[in-house]
């Protein structure tokens, strides 16, 4: 029986992956273009050539290293495509059913009831974390390994908090610091100290750093993106950050998440009403309750106020905490016609409400929001053409770089996949691109603010 359930639940997380992915030929992140070729670069060239000159204006050449060397090496199967775009494709099919997968396990390793939702629920939670799942970028793979990270740090064995938090820095170095956080969250909520865990996932970070080309040089680039890029945003200096970089406004969380804030207000007003039964429960379902709380608190402040990227995983533990409500609190008797009960009647509408409308609002995305995946071939492969090798093209708008470095890796770039690497690298330079990308030049043309 279990194992029909499990081919159940991959059966239908894989054929909605694939729904929303193969939806439309277009590809819904212009940083996809950037990955795949990159993995292309390490199956060609070698897993040890992180050497990267398409961008002589940035610190990433000048570093030689990545901070997304997993994720890349992870690709590097789906380059075997003739076209890479269908690489593209059914990557994001497979990464997606896995997070969707990975979810659902751990639903199911704590006895959450109803484990099948969840997932569901979360795909759903809004049409920005929909959107979230589409993409084909590490975030993806932290979106499985974070979880898996929380439940085994919750209850389990050392190893896999190692290979967890390893996985997470490996693959995304610029969320190494979010095992840290989820470990905190536990020690808070369990109150004990288990230094086994606590050394598995420091290990796990050091090496998902150090298991890779030139880690001095990663080092180097998680402080310019990460640090020196928040107290340069948080000081009002005005570069040419990506939306993801930003706080989320009130009106586009009214607007998105509102469904998914009411499940969460009805799942602290089920905890309130059977907050008796608190002394019943296990302590580790105490601990699941406190330690996803915390983390979805913080979370959704960094959304709020640093970055709206949280986003991911504050819904991820925000569903945790609506499923342990409904699984460890809730017993409310059934009405007599419709066999359910007024919450779990609640639940199942905001639920529906929530596949229409995030659904609903996904699918417009990709057909109006996504990105051609020929749109900058015929300019990339003219250049091409007619240039010599390392002739740097002048690409004012920095997420062109995405699509001309996929078709065309014999030219470089002036700038590509985020301003505060170009401007790390030369103030000066940044400022003279800022003011011709922003078309103020004819209000100012000095290498200054």
């Amino acid at each position: 029986m279990k194992k029909y359930q499990w081919l159940l639940a991959a059966g239908l997380f894989t054929g909605l992956a694939a729904l929303f992915h193969l939806w439309s030929p277009n590809i819904v992140d212009l940083d996809s273009f950037y990955y795949i070729r990159q993995a292309w670069l390490y199956g060609t060239n070698g897993l040890f050539d992180a050497s990267f000159p398409w961008l002589p204006y940035s610190v990433i050449s000048l570093f030689s290293a990545s901070l997304w060397y997993g994720f890349a090496v992870l690709l590097i199967p789906f380059t075997l495509f003739a076209n890479l775009v269908w690489g593209i494709k059914l990557a994001g099919v497979i990464f997606t059913a896995t997070a969707l997968l990975s979810y659902y396990w751990i639903m199911k390793r704590h006895q959450i009831r109803w484990p099948l939702l969840w997932p569901l629920i979360l795909f759903f939670s809004a049409p920005n974390v929909l959107t979230q799942f589409l993409m084909v970028r590490p975030q993806i793979i932290s979106l499985a390994l974070v979880p898996i990270l929380f439940s085994f740090l919750l209850k389990g064995r050392w190893w896999p908090v190692l290979l967890a938090s390893f996985g997470v820095a490996w693959v995304h170095l610029n969320f190494a610091w979010v095992p840290v956080l989820v470990l905190g969250a536990v020690i808070i909520a369990k109150r004990s100290w288990e230094w086994p865990k606590i050394g598995a996932v420091l290990s796990g970070i050091c090496l998902g750093w150090l298991l890779r080309p030139d880690f001095i040089g990663a080092a180097k680039l998680f402080y310019v993106q990460v640090i020196q890029q928040i107290f340069q945003k948080q000081g009002g200096l005005p570069l040419l950050f990506g939306k993801e970089n930003y706080p989320l406004s009130f009106e586009i969380l009214l607007r998105n998440f509102t469904p998914f804030l009411l499940l969460l207000i009805l799942a602290l007003v089920v905890i309130w009403l059977g907050a008796g039964k608190m002394r019943e429960l296990s302590p580790d379902q105490k601990a699941i309750i406190w330690s996803s709380s915390i983390l979805a608190v913080v979370f959704f402040l960094f959304t709020m106020l640093v970055a709206r990227r949280a986003y991911n995983f504050w819904a991820e533990f925000g569903v945790i905490i609506i499923a342990a409500a409904f699984s460890y609190f809730y017993s409310g008797k059934p009405t007599y016609r419709s066999g359910m009960s007024p919450a779990q009647a609640l639940l199942g509408i905001i639920f529906v409400f929530m596949v229409f409308y995030s659904g609903s609002k996904g699918i417009m995305a990709i057909d109006k929001n996504t990105y051609q995946p020929t749109e900058l071939q015929e300019p990339a492969l003219w250049l091409r053409d007619h240039s010599e090798v390392g002739d740097i093209v002048f690409n004012l708008r920095w997420p062109d770089f995405s699509q001309l470095f996929f078709w065309n890796q014999k030219n470089y770039y002036i700038g590509g996949l985020d301003p505060i690497f170009q401007y790390a690298h030369n103030q000066g330079l940044y400022w003279k691109f800022h003011y011709l990308a922003a078309d103020q030049v004819t209000k100012k043309t000095c290498g200054a603010i």
